[in-house]
Parts: C-alpha cells; structure tokens; sequence
C-alpha cells in the first residue's frame, strides 16, 4: 500500500541532505570549473588571465583574448571518503545498557563518483568522474569588445557508498551539482590599464539523495529494553495493554531507506569584474557573483522496514497503541511518497586579486575571497497539503512550522580565505605553477556530520602551460585536497547527540567519529584561434 511520505521523514531527510550543501559547496567552489591555471595557482586567479573561463574567475580578463578562440576541457578526478565511528567506554549507558551496535567501532570508505544526469533524475554512480567541458570567445578586428560563452561546473561532486558501509546513514548517494550550460559575457576594455567584464549564467541546479534511516536515541532505547524483557514471553498479558511486540524497534534497528530527488532546470547569476593593469608587471582584479534565488521542486520516497511497520501494527493492536493512534505510525504502509518545494539561495561571492612580477620570469598571485553561506541560515519546505503531524507541531514550535511546512535551522557561517600562487616561465613557449588554498569549513562543529564530512581543508595545485604555436595553447592542471575532522561523542547535533529530542537526526548517537577526506582533480585545456 502507498500513500505520500510523512513529514517526519520528509523533515530528517531534508534536514540531512541540506546539511551536504553548504560544505559541499565549500568544497566545490573553483575546484570543478576544470580551468588548469586555476587550479595550479591555487585559484589565486582574479587578477591573471584564465582564457575562456574568465566569464567565472573575471570576465573583465577577456580583452585578452584576441581574434575568435575556442577552448575544449577535459577534467575528470576522485575522492576518497573515510569515517571511523568509535564507541567510548560508557557506550551504551543512554540506551539502556544496549551495546550491539554495528556501526560502533567500525570504518567507512568510498571512492565511488556519482552524478546528477538531467532528464534522469537521481544519483548515478559512475567508475570514475570525467567530463568534457568547453567556451568559445569572438574579439572582432579593432574592437573594444571581446563576447564569450562558457559551459563549467560551479559545483559537481557526488559519491555512492556500498549497501553495507557503515556511513550509509548519513548518504548512501549524495549529489550537489551545479552546471552552467549558457553564459553569455563581455569584457570591455576601457582603456590600455583598465577593462570591465559582465557574464550572465544559466544554470541547471540539482541535488539527490538516498539513504538508510535510523534512530539510536533514549526513548529507542528504553524500547528496545522493554522488548527484550516482554518479548521472550510467550502469550505476555500485557499485551492487550501495551503491545510492543510487533517489530523490533531497539536504537540500532534500521528503519527505512530515504530516497530525495529536487532540481531547478533554470537557474540565473550574474558576474561583474575588473582589472587594472597600469603596467607588465602588476595588476589589480575584483569580480562579484551575484547569488540565486532558487525554488527547488521535485519528489521524497520512503520504503519502511518490516521491523517498523510491524511494531506499529503491534502497538495499535493494544489498548494505549489505539488511543494515541491519532497522532503514531499506522505501520500498514510500505511505500510512501509525495511532492515538496524549497526556496533557496545559491550564495554570494567575492574576491579580488593582485598579480606582481618581481621578474621577468617570476610571477606571484595573491586572492583575498568571501562567500555569503550565512544565506544558508535556514531551509522552509513547503508541502502540497495541510498535515496533521505539522498541526501538532505548530502548537509546540509556532516560529518554525505551520501545517503545510517546516523550518530547519543549519546556522552556516560567511567565510574569508585566501590563495596564493606561482609561476615560472622558462621560455617564451614553457610556464611552471604552483599555488596554495587554504578552505575554511562553512559549518560549525556543533553542525558537523558525516553526510557531508568535511572540516577545514587544504588544496595544493601543480600545473604547467605550454604555447604549441603562435594560435595554440595547452595547459594542465592538478590539484590535490585533503581535509580531516573530529566529532567527538555529543558534540554535533546533525551527527551524534543522544538527548530525548535528538531523534532527527543523529544516527550515530554517543558515537566518536573522525573523518578523512581526499580529492585529486586533473584537468586538461585545449585552445586555440579559428
């Protein structure tokens, strides 16, 4: 039988897959736009040249693209995801003394990349992430004009875990990507120190999940005690007055398995930079990336467990299962599903940048960025009709639901950081790079989790570009992030908190978890004039 999903799990799945934005984006901001340059110098890149791909990084850097060019790219990269869930002494102490966790004590580990492939909708899991990207720019003879199109990636991470890996909790699939499929630009170059740019972005904005459920909390545990010590007892009396028989419900029962699917075919932002260059051997560069504001449709499925369905059943069998049957699961549905609807913004950015050559051969690249992810403050999902269990929740919580939505709280933070890069050129045709990236989490620790188990990072880049003619450049690009993290036992309440009101959503309650995240990016650029 199926009906649409329950706000409950509705709530705890978005609450979880929203929580992957923000760090996520973190994450992804400039490492899969696929530009090795870029990549090499660390993105410290506002103030340099990045071919086509300054209708991103500063369309005012197109007036240095002369006559008509093309630009063809290849990037393709993997990460590798590790978790390890450690159980202190006292585990188990909160749930009544039961310990038989499986989770506890073990390790999680994924390389596997996913997508997001529009018109199919969901996460694919693919062997490796590749994808052929490109732009093309037009300088007519004499003009002051240099228009450009571009297709990147803002955002295109994802990763898949196996059925039995024990983050499967917090994301069996996860995908944030962000594709730019049309961005028409101009740089515009005022004078001989000084060009302005403008893009327009087009983007396709999706995000999917799918995961298993649990709740290992007090009240799971108090019920898991109380079926080991009813349950053993055939024909137990008390059945007729409290049936908790039915299905096992203990803290680390699994529950149901989440299934989320949203996009936004269309999604606008706008680009303004600068760049000034009174000479060859400095120059100054600003640019400005509007956010979008986004409205997010698509589907939730749920597929319950037969231990929850036959608990439920079970306890609306007895006498206090029947008079609080009003506002408790029914347990007869298998399958539930529906539509939901969230605004969001796509957030802010700015950086600006100096170039300085010391020496003809030397060049340093300084950044100084900002993202506004305290635009990530709150999340509303807006449901299709009234529900009873948000009713009952609006009179306990007026400020954060109604009867047709909720409101979670994320509490995401506005981050600075900065980048520096260097290169050396060996000749007229020969250029060696290298560049440093420190990332600031957007998330604070008490907001950490495993669902998007990043903290801060370091990214380091290597590259080198070559001119093959007079027309033709070639340039590649590496870059290597790595970024650790420690939740200890309580601490964040998106992770492992073990209060009454926990139940959404700490998964791995009273737990120790250290996470360890590893990214290599490559990517490879073909341009040349036609």
């Amino acid at each position: 039988m199926k009906r649409r999903i329950s706000p409950l799990a509705r709530a705890a799945a978005a609450g979880l897959w929203l929580g992957a934005g923000g760090v996520q984006a973190q994450l992804a901001q400039n490492l899969t736009i696929g530009n090795p340059k870029a990549m090499a110098l660390g993105n410290a890149v506002t103030a340099d040249s990045t071919g086509v791909d300054a209708v991103h990084y500063n369309p005012a850097a197109l007036t240095k693209l002369k006559g008509r060019q093309t630009t063809t790219k290849f990037i393709t990269g993997i990460m590798d995801i590790r978790a390890d869930f450690d159980a202190p002494a006292n585990y188990g102490d909160k749930f009544l003394g039961l310990k038989d966790d499986p989770v506890a004590n073990s390790s999680s580990r994924t390389t596997a990349a996913a997508m997001y492939l529009p018109g199919m909708g969901g996460a694919t899991e693919l062997p490796l992430l590749f994808a052929p990207l490109g732009g093309v720019s037009i300088n007519p003879p004499g003009s002051k004009f240099t228009f450009a199109t571009n297709i990147y990636a803002p955002q295109a991470l994802g990763f898949s875990r196996d059925d039995d890996d024990p983050g499967r909790y917090q994301g069996k699939d996860v995908v944030i990507q962000r594709i730019t499929y049309f961005s028409p630009s101009v740089g515009y170059q005022v004078n001989d120190q000084l060009a302005l740019g403008l893009s327009i972005g087009f983007s396709h904005q999706a995000m999917a999940l799918n995961q298993d459920f649990r709740a290992p909390n007090v009240l799971t545990g108090f019920t898991g005690a109380a079926q080991n010590a009813l349950c053993t007892v055939q024909g137990n009396p008390f059945d007729v007055l409290l049936n908790l028989c039915g299905g096992d419900l203990g803290p680390f029962t699994d529950i149901a398995n989440l299934d989320i699917d949203m996009q936004q075919t269309l999604s606008p932002t706008w680009n303004l930079g600068v760049l000034w260059e009174p000479n060859d051997w400095f120059a100054l560069g600003a640019v400005y990336q509007s956010e979008a504001r986004m409205h997010l449709q698509g589907k939730y499925n749920i597929d319950y467990t037969q231990d929850w369905q036959g608990f439920w059943r079970g306890l609306d069998s007895s006498l206090v299962g029947a008079i609080f049957n009003s506002i408790t699961p029914d347990g007869v549905f298998d399958e539930e599903h529906g539509n939901v609807s969230m605004d969001m913004t796509y957030p802010a950015h700015f950086a600006a940048g100096l170039k300085f050559k010391p020496h003809p051969r030397w060049q340093l690249n300084f950044d100084l960025k900002w993202t506004d992810y305290a635009a990530w403050n709150a999340f509303k999902l807006e449901f299709d009709q009234p529900l009873d269990v948000l009713r009952i929740a609006s009179l306990f919580s007026p400020e954060n639901a109604t009867a047709t939505s909720i409101t979670l709280d994320r509490g995401y933070e506005s981050v600075w950081s900065w980048a520096l890069g260097v290169q050396y050129e060996v000749n007229d045709r020969l250029s060696l790079r290298a560049g440093y990236e420190p990332r600031p989490s957007a998330i604070p620790g008490d907001k950490a989790d495993v669902l998007a188990p990043l903290g801060d990072a370091d990214l380091y880049g290597l590259g080198v570009g070559y001119r093959w003619d007079q027309d033709t450049v070639i340039d590649l690009g590496f870059n290597y992030l790595v970024s650790t993290q420690s939740i200890p036992a309580g601490s964040s309440c998106n992770a492992n908190c073990s209060g009454i009101d926990s139940m959404v959503y700490n998964p791995y309650s009273d737990l120790n978890i250290e996470t360890r995240v590893q990214a290599y990016i490559l990517a490879l650029t073909y341009r040349t004039r036609f």
